[in-house]
């Protein structure tokens, strides 16, 4: 048998950029992500969605993920990366 036949099922392998990453610990080794995460939270900031605050014990922590999309002209060429922070309100 050939090596192809051994090879590994069809896997998102991110390997470039193209590939939507899935944790920001993934997104961080490309920089294009780097700048899209960074406009994401400069406009959190100038819209007064949320400021950074020392934490307290008595605080009521809720989590979040980041949500990363790339968005597609028709011809499939990719127009823009975007990434979104989500507050995970169900906890």
């Amino acid at each position: 048998m050939s090596a192809a036949a051994f090879a590994a099922p069809n896997y998102r392998v991110l390997s470039s950029p193209a590939y939507k990453p899935l944790t920001f610990s993934d997104a961080d080794g490309y920089g294009e992500w780097h700048g899209v995460v960074r406009d994401e939270i400069q406009a959190l900031r100038s819209n007064n969605t949320w400021s950074l605050v020392h934490f307290h014990p008595s605080m009521n922590v809720i989590g979040y993920q980041w949500v990363y999309k790339i968005k597609h002209h028709v011809d499939g060429i990719v127009e823009r990366y975007k990434a979104c922070l989500v507050v995970r309100g169900f906890t």
